[in-house]
């Protein structure tokens, strides 16, 4: 029995090294796990595109009868009792796609955010409720591959955006100069997803790798009665229904300026089905 107890005890503590390996590296695991920020994910619910109805129109309604000098509110219009208010949050259900659909973050993937943009928008459109990451990565060579052809950057102008679109789809875009906060929710309510080029390390995402992308483009899809824009953010792997303040985002909304987001227009992209 002797020899046979030897042999036990030298095998149990062959196993010391690697369990003390196997605590070290879980703990480590585990403290960069808790160190990470709370991803702002926003939980407005969605709204697919067949769902959209437009707010009417209130027409002037005018008294059904003079009313006597001096009354009060004589000659004030008063619109009908069944026009809703304006929602006080609102988004839209665009699917969501990374710029690297598997995960893969290499030269090519870093610069496809244009492009991840424009499919989500035109997906929503179509009605789809995800986008198939090899379908993704398939479309973004199509659109990179036209890119080329135009003789367009790595980055885009809005307006190259725009002439992207209008050549890869058969859906119609149109920039949109000098938008307000308000303006984009009064798209945003219309059914039109908005896309945004950026000065990404203006936006502040934590989930970006180093100090972000000097120029990004993403896809606004809604807003919070708290004063966030709900975004599909391709440049992360958090990024369906990330929220961004409302202010941070507005100063960061630039066009590629030759390299100068920063400074560049505020300007955004609409796309319109034909």
């Amino acid at each position: 029995m002797q020899p046979y107890k030897a042999k036990r005890s030298l095998t149990w503590k062959s196993f010391w090294p690697i369990l003390i390996i196997v605590v070290i590296a879980g703990g480590l695991k585990v403290k960069s796990y808790l160190s990470q920020p709370d991803v702002p994910t926003a939980t407005v619910p969605s709204v697919a595109h067949d769902q959209i109805v437009e707010t009417p129109v209130v027409e002037p309604v005018a008294p059904s009868a003079p009313l006597p000098t001096g009354t009060p509110d004589a000659g004030l219009e008063t619109p009908p009792a069944d026009v809703p208010a304006s929602p006080i949050e609102f988004n839209l259900a665009v699917p969501f796609a990374s710029q690297a659909p598997f995960m893969i973050w290499d030269p090519y993937h870093e610069e496809t955010c244009e492009e991840a943009s424009i499919l989500m928008t035109l997906e929503f459109y179509r009605g789809a409720k995800t986008v198939d990451p090899q379908f993704a990565d398939d479309q973004y060579l199509k659109m990179t591959t036209l890119e080329e052809s135009l003789s367009y950057g790595l980055s885009m102008t809005a307006e190259q955006t725009v002439d992207t679109i209008q050549k890869y789809s058969d859906f119609s875009a149109r920039v949109v100069e000098d938008p307000t906060a308000e303006e984009l929710k009064e798209l945003l309510r219309k059914g039109y997803p908005i896309i945004v080029p950026a000065a990404g390390r203006e936006l502040g995402n934590p989930f970006f790798t180093g100090e972000g992308p000097l120029y990004h483009m993403l896809v606004i899809r809604g807003y919070t009665k708290d004063g966030k824009f709900i975004t599909n953010d391709p440049g992360t792997r958090h990024g369906e229904n990330y929220s961004y303040n409302e202010g941070i985002f507005m100063s960061a909304i630039g066009d590629w300026n030759n390299g100068d987001p920063a400074n560049g227009a505020t300007r955004v992209v609409v796309i319109e089905p034909k």
